[in-house]
């Protein structure tokens, strides 16, 4: 057990630098299964050992195109209910995620807004985030999700 807590802490320390040198920090501290250098797809994104890097969603809703849209709360909470069911399937969870990045259309007016939807999803654990403004191709879109993630053993 001493092992896990010593590698949960290293793992939480690297987050916390942040940028390259804690990403590179984490890929030595995730231990991987098997062939570390090979790339597997699934549910959630690509899989490479333990670390899951996902696409990032965007708030499209079950009924396909045509219902697409709705506020900045709406979209953050479909696409993180999105994460969270694909990270589940492959046997992970939002408690496990190390990295953020979030793309806002209106970044300026619309942060409290996702942050408050954000917010119902990592309540405890928080991980390393990043926001950034972005132009989408089409008005609808306000928000783009994506992180990254690592596979408990």
């Amino acid at each position: 057990m001493a092992d896990k807590n010593e590698r949960r802490d290293f793992i939480s320390d690297a987050v916390k630098m942040g940028g390259a040198a804690g990403m590179a920090a984490l890929a030595m501290a995730v231990p991987a299964k098997g062939d570390h250098h090979k790339v597997e797809k699934n549910q959630a994104g690509v899989r490479i050992g333990n670390l899951v890097f996902t696409s990032g969603l965007t708030g499209t809703r079950k009924g396909g195109e045509s219902d697409f849209g709705g506020s900045v709360e709406e979209q953050t909470r479909t696409i993180l209910q999105k994460h969270k069911d694909n990270l589940e399937a492959i046997g992970s969870s939002l408690e496990n995620v190390l990295k953020v990045t979030v793309f806002q259309s209106d970044i300026k007016v619309e942060k409290p807004a996702m942050n408050k939807a954000y917010a119902e999803f990592f309540k405890t654990h928080q991980p390393s985030r990043s926001a950034v403004g972005v132009e989408f191709p089409d008005s609808r879109t306000k928000v783009e999700i994506e992180l990254i993630a690592y596979i408990p053993e």
